[in-house]
C-alpha cells in the first residue's frame, strides 16, 4: 500500500465507539482494539503492545475543553494502517504524556493509531493535533450520537 494518506482517509464508522464504556484505560484500549481486529487492519496482540507501551510512555494530553488520549504502539502487528476512535460515556483515568505517570487526566475522548509505516506516524500525529486543539470539535465530538456523525465533524474540521 501507498504511504500516501492523511488522517482523514483513515476514519471510518466501524471504527469509531460512540457511547463507550470503559472502567480502565486497558479495557479502553481492549474494545477500541477489537473493531480493528475484526476489519482486519491489526492483529489480537495489537492491543497487548499499546497498553505495554502506555505503560512507558503514556499518552493523556491535558487539551481543553476535555481531555484526550492518544495511545499507539509499534506497527509489529498492523496489518493495515487505521485509527480507532473511543467517545466515552464516562472518563478514564489515563496518564499525562512527558510526565512521570504521576499526572492522571480524565479522558473523554480516545485516539488510538494503528500506524503500519512508522515514517507516517510524526505526520499523523500532526494532523491528530490539529483535531486535539479544536475546542469545538472536541465538545462536538462527545457529544455525537453515531460514528458517522465523529467522521463527518472530523472530515468537517479538517477540510475546512
Amino acid at each position: 500500500m501507498s504511504t500516501q494518506y492523511t488522517f482523514v482517509d483513515l476514519l471510518k464508522p466501524e471504527h469509531v465507539l460512540t457511547d463507550l464504556h470503559a472502567s480502565n484505560p486497558k479495557e479502553a484500549i481492549r474494545k477500541l482494539t477489537r473493531p480493528l481486529v475484526q476489519s482486519g487492519h491489526v492483529e489480537s496482540a495489537f492491543a497487548k503492545d499499546v497498553w505495554e507501551r502506555e505503560q512507558t510512555f503514556p499518552t493523556g494530553l491535558p487539551t481543553q475543553p476535555l481531555a484526550v488520549a492518544i495511545p499507539h504502539a509499534d506497527p509489529d502487528h498492523v496489518k493495515q494502517s487505521a485509527i480507532s476512535i473511543g467517545v466515552l460515556r464516562s472518563p478514564v483515568r489515563f496518564r499525562q504524556m512527558g510526565t512521570d505517570g504521576s499526572v492522571v487526566l480524565e479522558v473523554r475522548l480516545i485516539f488510538l493509531l494503528a500506524i503500519k509505516e512508522r515514517e507516517k506516524q510524526v505526520e499523523l500525529i500532526q494532523q491528530l493535533v490539529s483535531v486535539i486543539q479544536n475546542q469545538g470539535l472536541l465538545e462536538g465530538l462527545v457529544a455525537a450520537k453515531a460514528p458517522q456523525e465523529v467522521v463527518d465533524l472530523i472530515q468537517r474540521a479538517l477540510t475546512a
